[in-house]
């Protein structure tokens, strides 16, 4: 039986499914799979044959379909933890 990652876990991982997409953005599971499916198109024209992953995304190509780095990513999550309401402008 699999482990549930918690956010701050699965922050560090370099490839990530549908389902971890869902979790680590706490989205549902349809605007999870629509994120998948820009990031897949991302990995799909910038890595071709050189994929690692077939059925997992890079984070970093699911950062740039939300439109956030991945440290602001790491942020968000860090303050979310700690319970700080994010900065806004």
């Amino acid at each position: 039986m699999k482990r549930i990652r918690s956010r701050e876990e699965l922050i560090s991982k370099p490839y990530l499914s549908k389902t971890e997409i869902g979790r680590l953005l706490d989205v549902s599971w349809g605007k999870a799979e629509k994120i998948y499916t820009f990031a897949d198109e991302i990995d799909h024209n910038e890595l071709g044959k050189m994929r690692i992953e077939p059925t997992q995304v890079r984070i970093t190509s699911v950062c740039k379909v939300i439109g956030i780095s991945v440290n602001g990513l790491k942020k968000l999550i860090e303050n979310n933890k700690k319970g700080v309401a994010p900065a806004t402008n």
